[in-house]
């Protein structure tokens, strides 16, 4: 049965009509107003059903007994009741770029599946006479996905799609005194479902908040706020006539509609917050308004702001939560806001719609620029070529103008907001121009921005998704883009500011390069150019917290999903930073210390640059300690002072005569007093130095022990060899023999993906680096050293390793006794592949467990990720040096190590490098089970602690969906040597 049968055909329409909404009012500004306001959110009557036609008979009467139904909180989806378990509600499914239900062609009817789950919503609720005696009364949604048909008291209100996007309806003539009936059909598919095609989990329901609106008579229904600065602010408001605008703070009092200069107020920007706490009244009716004082231009090719350069150092931000999906509180909001300022974010993509209407005041507050981006996306039209794609299909032109005129008119007043985003990923047609002719019109204070505007026709700037580093180059120097042709850069383009609206793919273990990146886009030497920066694809990771992990897509039978690519932010789904957003603040924060520990006893040395594009430095106290294996010996402050925006300051630090080789000079900025998102003592930059900056011999003496041979191998110093040479027994520890390794775990960078430029890791499997074959060719005594020769290759491979192990018996400095290791290692055949590592693996007993080191650390780094690192001492447990990324892989790895200690109950090994310094990681289990777990609950301690020491270590990149790391950074086949010191603890 249905609702009501002879609306039932009128239903079906309403679904594909290709009519945003029918019922809501126009859209207007979310504004803090002291007319009464109710709640609505708390636990509603819910009851799911197959389709809209399914809905209960009767379920919008108020009368109607839904004792059938079951209690579900508003706002939620409904898909994120259990999901991991009963899912009574059914479960999230992760797609990327195909769309979950079939798509029209450009020659056919819209239309959705018949099997469109539908949830049907009831709340009860009461109003008393503030309500009732109000002009109006306004029915406010939020947030419903994807089509909401409304009823109050059992008069239908109307319906509405746009799943991110502000509706608001007049309830007046249907509500009565006391107790009221709310009911709610929404519906998963739509033909709003083919305009909100993001990169994101599909889940339905009323996911943000509602509210019951007072509007009083002679009151304030919306106001736009233009608040500029050219040295001075002025401000206009447009609003009521003779409604009065009072900012307590400046002494102004003026009326809306009237534009008044104030020489004493402030400007605000991303780095200077000055926010101004006003009001707007009339005599029924006072608004809160916070006010800050800003210009955008785009002058030339350069955007500014209050007439400076300014440089993106973004994110792009989807909203979610593990356990609420998209459905977050305040307290989540600030969290992310203030770990996006203590990492050095200043710039938010809201990708690819607008948030929450809290978050953007809450931007306001945090004072980050945002680029606000409209609720549109087609992607999966692509795979059909673009045919019927709504950007180019006027049938769809009245959808694509609502979507923008809600964005607009809902944050328009909020200073954060620099840019207007016509979407994401929509293919570009004349319904990208309307959106964005009627944005300019709107509002031409700021920016317009659209990627997929690849004719430089229509918006304001030229962006691009994930360059290469060679193509970043070309535009930064104007010269020819590596595939443009010999005629690149000649159209409008040339004329247009430039930024990465997607670059470094933070997918699992990366991105890598990010200071390549920043080299060429983000430090552009601080004179008028186009190179604006980026956004970092992207925040956070969408795991769902299933109680034992976090599930990705597939996880929860998805005919159709695209796994863990919904995996690719800089912080975990709980919100830890991952060494990802470590190395974004280490490389792109506004704050730049650099350390040359050759020129230090020149007067120079450091080098401390303020990067910021407004504010000086006096903000921040700089600090150096210098610290030998771990122990302080002396620290100060350094001079730095008010350095103003984009100066340098140089200077040094007082050194001892006697300079040992594990000693090091760290350099810090430190907030000197408490802020909004920090408290006072929060390091923004940090940087450490050798002051002996290149390995030196670390020479041993000769111990009396030879090889002696047995009839079952060689012993030599406190190391045991079987007959084929193979190291296996270490004081009275067992060992699983050290072998050479080529291969690492796939990271998400160098796995296969619908948009993986290249397929690494399958590449490595091909060529059997996870199984390589180690044959012993000789083993002979040589001038006192045990010399083993061995042959590595993979089954039905030419292509070979052969590594010369020559071991010795030393006497540590200490008086330990050990033996030494000169490993070389050479290619033979044709090596296209590129390798995980070059190194040795050797498997210890599961009780060691105790892990110090000195080198890099303490978190995680990678060639080409290695700037939040610092030189020193640290100690560690096994288990934490693991990084649990939400799909198992290569991590953990700790480069530059000078000497490594690892023990337990039953002995340890000391390990000191000689002439290089080598990288390590250590793990309960192998590579190879990672490369097999899809999740971090598969992982089982096998018994052993596995210890790999590169010699050489590859890159991350961030080729999941972005190019092959550059050319200097690649790792392919090559002679290494290794020389390492090994003695008993």
């Amino acid at each position: 049965m249905v609702a009501n049968d002879d609306t039932a055909q009128g239903l079906h329409d309403a679904l594909t009509n290709l009519i945003p909404w029918d019922g809501p009012v126009a859209p207007r500004a979310h504004l803090h107003t002291d007319a009464p306001a109710l709640d609505l959110s708390g636990t509603w009557r819910f009851q799911l059903v197959d389709s809209p036609h399914d809905a209960p008979a009767g379920f919008t009467d108020p009368q109607f007994d839904d004792s059938d139904f079951v209690d579900l909180v508003v706002p939620s989806s409904w898909q994120m009741v259990d999901p991991a378990g009963n899912a009574p509600f059914g479960r999230p499914a992760y797609l990327n770029i195909n769309y979950p239900i079939p798509v029209p062609a450009s020659d056919e009817d819209i239309v959705v599946p018949n099997e469109n789950p539908t949830g049907c919503y009831r709340h009860t609720f009461e109003v008393g006479q503030d309500f009732t005696s109000a002009e109006r009364v306004l029915l406010r949604f939020e947030g419903v996905d994807s089509f909401a048909r409304v009823w109050l008291n059992g008069i239908e209100l109307g319906w509405t799609k746009g799943s991110r996007l502000t509706s608001e309806f007049d309830v007046t003539s249907q509500l009565r005194p006391g107790r009221n009936v709310l009911a709610v059909a929404v519906s998963q598919w739509s033909d709003g479902t083919f305009l909100e095609d993001q990169d994101m989990w599909r889940m339905s329901g009323i996911f943000r908040e509602v509210t019951l609106l007072a509007r009083p008579y002679g009151g304030i229904d919306d106001l736009f706020v233009h608040a500029s600065w050219d040295g001075d602010a002025k401000l206009l408001i447009d609003g009521p006539e003779g409604a009065t605008v009072t900012i307590p703070e400046l002494e102004l009092t003026t009326t809306c509609n009237t534009e008044v200069t104030i020489p004493a107020a402030q400007p605000w920007t991303a780095e200077t917050l000055r926010l101004y706490d006003a009001t707007v009244s009339t005599d029924t009716e006072t608004v809160a308004v916070r006010i800050g004082f800003r210009t955008v231009a785009v002058d030339g090719d350069v955007i500014t702001v209050n007439g400076e350069k300014i440089i993106f150092r973004g994110v792009n931000r989807h909203e979610w939560h593990p356990r609420t999906g998209r459905t977050l509180d305040e307290k989540t909001m600030r969290t992310d806001l203030e770990l996006m300022k203590r990492h050095g974010v200043n710039a938010i993509r809201t990708s690819h719609y607008p948030p929450n209407a809290r978050f953007l005041d809450l931007c306001d507050e945090y004072d980050v620029w945002v680029l606000l981006e409209c609720d549109l996306e087609t992607h999966g039209f692509e795979w059909g070529g673009w045919d019927g794609s709504p950007t180019g299909d006027r049938r769809w032109y009245d959808c694509l103008l609502n979507r923008i005129q809600r964005t607009v008119e809902r944050d328009k007043n909020h200073p954060a907001i620099i840019g207007w985003s016509m979407g994401n990923e929509s293919h570009c047609g004349e319904g990208i121009r309307l959106m964005n002719d009627w944005v300019k019109e709107r509002d031409p204070s700021r920016f317009t921005h659209y990627e997929g505007d690849y004719a430089h026709a229509i918006v304001d700037v030229w962006t691009v998704m994930y360059p290469s580093m060679e193509w970043v180059e070309a535009v930064r120097d104007r010269t020819v883009m590596p595939g443009a042709g010999p005629a690149p850069q000649t159209g409008r383009e040339r004329e247009l500011p430039f930024f990465m609206c997607e670059f470094a793919h933070a997918m699992g273990n990366g991105p890598g390069e990010l200071s390549a990146y920043e080299e060429r886009c983000f430090d552009p030497h601080f004179h008028r150019d186009r190179m604006h920066g980026g956004f970092v694809w992207e925040w956070i990771d969408h795991g769902i917290d299933t109680g034992r992990g976090y599930a990705y897509g597939g996880d929860f039978g998805e005919v159709l999903h695209d796994s863990n690519f919904v995996c690719d932010g800089l912080v975990m789904p709980d919100r830890t930073p991952s060494p990802g957003l470590l190395e974004f603040a280490a490389t792109m924060g506004a704050v730049r210390i650099e350390v040359d520990s050759e020129q230090l006893r020149d007067g120079t040395g450091i080098t401390v640059t303020n990067r910021r594009d407004f504010s000086d430095l006096s903000d921040l106290e700089f600090t150096w300690q210098l610290v030998d294996d771990g122990e302080y010996v002396q620290a100060g402050v350094l001079a730095v002072g008010a350095l103003a925006a984009h100066h340098t300051w140089t200077g040094t630090v007082p050194l001892p005569d006697e300079i040992s080789d594990p000693m090091v000079v760290v350099v810090e900025a430190k907030l000197t007093a408490d802020t909004l998102w920090a408290s006072a003592g929060h390091v923004v930059a940090r940087t450490s130095a050798l002051l002996v900056p290149e390995p030196l011999p670390q020479p041993c003496l000769p111990a009396s022990s030879q090889p002696r041979r047995d009839s079952s191998g060689w012993s030599l110093g406190p190391a045991r060899f079987d007959r084929r040479g193979r190291l296996v027994t270490w004081g009275t520890a067992s060992l699983v023999a050290a072998v050479l390794d080529l291969f690492r775990a796939p990271i998400d960078n160098d796995r296969a993906s619908a948009l993986a430029r290249n397929n690494i890791g399958d590449a490595a499997l091909a060529a059997g680096l996870d199984r390589l074959v180690h044959t012993t060719t000789s083993v002979h005594e040589d001038s006192g050293d045990l010399v083993v020769v061995t042959r590595s290759a993979a089954a039905a491979a030419r292509n070979s390793m052969t590594t010369t192990w020559r071991w010795r018996a030393v006497q540590t400095d200490d008086g330990r006794e050990g033996i030494h290791l000169d490993l070389h290692t050479d290619p033979h055949g044709h090596w296209p592949t590129m390798l995980g590592r070059i190194g040795v693996t050797i498997g210890l007993p599961a009780q060691w467990t105790t892990v110090s080191w000195f080198g890099l650390g303490p978190t995680e780094n990678y060639p080409d990720s290695q700037h939040a690192a610092i030189w020193g001492r640290w100690d560690c447990d096994v288990a934490d040096l693991q990084t649990p990324y939400v799909m198992p892989q290569e991590n953990g790895l700790r480069q530059g190590i000078h000497e490594l200690t690892i023990g337990g109950s039953s002995g340890g090994m000391r390990i000191t490098a000689d002439g290089s310094w080598p990288a390590f990681a250590i793990r309960p289990w192998t590579s190879q089970a990672l490369m097999n777990a899809a999740h971090t609950w598969e992982l089982e301690p096998d018994g052993h602690t596995w210890l790999t020491l590169d010699a050489i270590s590859a890159p991350l990149g961030s080729t999941s969906c972005g190019p092959m790391p550059i050319m200097s950074h690649r790792l392919y086949a090559q002679p290494v040597d290794l020389s390492l010191t090994l003695s008993l603890v």
